[in-house]
């Protein structure tokens, strides 16, 4: 009897753990609303990416930014660092990325094994949330692109998302939230990257992080504003 129960137990924990992964197959396509984000996560399954637990961060936090191209832009919120710090890390993420020059396409969170699909609600950034994202680069051409959030420190009002293993580019990006002596809130935008292009390096992604980056903090500061924060 004791062998029996033993034996159940490991079968309802394998089930369990199983079902905890997260399969990208059980992504609802019809749900994500983006054509180019559903061939991103069809492409991941054809190179044998199973779970989302699968999907890594090309970049870890504490790993090495040798060989990286550096990129880094400031901006200024006129309110207090701990409302802006609390608005940036709870602001619904379908809502936060979700502007002129980039779409929300999907939401999976590794802690609580959850899907989100555009229009639906998740109380804002965490550790281990990957984010797929359509990106509007030029009029008539629109990219895929992924990452995961691996750093959210309350402590010091860092976060950092890196660009998932399988994405064109590698690298991470930190955004430091600081206070001016206006009692205002600095954010030092920092992008560490590179891919497998000089001309895709050194001129394009410096250019067009410019603009996504600016659309999204200007798309944070409207939505703070609409809150009346």
């Amino acid at each position: 009897m004791k062998r029996f129960l033993l034996l159940f137990t490991g079968v309802l924990m394998c089930a369990y753990f199983s079902k905890a992964q997260g399969y990208l197959s059980d992504v609802q396509f019809d749900k994500v609303g983006q054509l180019e984000v559903a061939q991103y996560v069809q492409v991941q399954m054809n190179n044998n990416t199973a779970t989302f637990m699968d999907v890594k961060p090309s970049l870890e936090p504490t790993a090495s930014i040798d060989g990286f191209r550096f990129h880094e832009r400031e901006y200024i919120v006129k309110d207090s660092l701990l409302k802006v710090w609390s608005h940036y890390i709870h602001t619904n993420p379908s809502v936060a990325w979700n502007a002129s020059r980039f779409s929300f396409g999907l939401l999976y969170s590794k802690n609580s094994n959850q899907l989100v699909y555009p229009n639906e609600y998740v109380d804002g950034i965490d550790a281990g949330q990957i984010i797929y994202l359509n990106l509007h680069v030029l009029k008539l051409k629109k990219l895929a692109t992924a990452f995961e959030i691996t750093t959210v420190d309350t402590n010091d009002k860092v976060i950092e998302f890196s660009y998932v293993a399988d994405n064109i580019t590698h690298g991470k990006q930190q955004l430091s939230f600081s206070q001016t002596r206006k009692g205002y809130t600095k954010i030092t935008h920092r992008t560490y990257f590179k891919s497998q292009s000089v001309l895709r390096d050194h001129f394009l992604y410096p250019y067009f992080h410019t603009r996504l980056a600016n659309t999204y903090h200007r798309n944070m500061k409207r939505i703070y504003k609409a809150a009346g924060e």
